[in-house]
């Protein structure tokens, strides 16, 4: 069990360390990109990485608090749901109503179990996870993010 200080100075190290493993594609895509908090220029859905105790995520996070916004997102993105589908090595699980501590959204995501941020033995099968599907979810975002910015005016 690790104290509050120890606890967050290992996550702080490990988000450090990845932010140090993704500068490979700064060259690639000719900028800086901030893969931790991604921004997608569009209010209200998220590209999110995260990792806990049991598991490492990725995923798509649609928050518009209006449902009927919400719903017209989610179901964009399964009008697209060959093209994600084939973008992710991984498979995604799709949630169009999914509850957590901040309230409802529609989630996308896909999860790495028997990863720790409290086990540095795992970080690199961690890293690479994430490096990938923030990747394609970046890849894809880069596609077809206009069409959600237009949906979102």
């Amino acid at each position: 069990m690790y104290s509050k200080e120890e606890s967050k100075s290992l996550r702080k190290e490990f988000w450090t360390t990845f932010g140090v493993y993704m500068k490979k594609y700064n060259k690639v895509y000719h900028n800086k990109i901030r893969w931790v908090n991604y921004n997608t220029r569009c209010k209200d859905i998220y590209l999110r990485l995260d990792i806990d105790k049991k598991k490492a995520f990725f995923s798509f996070d649609i928050q518009h608090k209006d449902e009927g916004m919400r719903a017209i997102f989610y179901e964009q993105f399964q009008e697209l749901k060959a093209v994600i589908t084939e973008s992710f090595e991984y498979k995604l699980t799709w949630e169009p109503l999914y509850a957590n501590e901040f309230g409802e959204l529609s989630r996308i995501y896909v999860e790495l179990p028997n990863v720790s941020v409290f086990n540095k033995n795992t970080w690199q099968e961690s890293f690479q996870f994430m490096e990938k599907n923030i990747v394609s979810g970046h890849d894809f975002w880069e596609d077809f993010g206009e069409i959600f910015l237009n949906l979102a005016d």
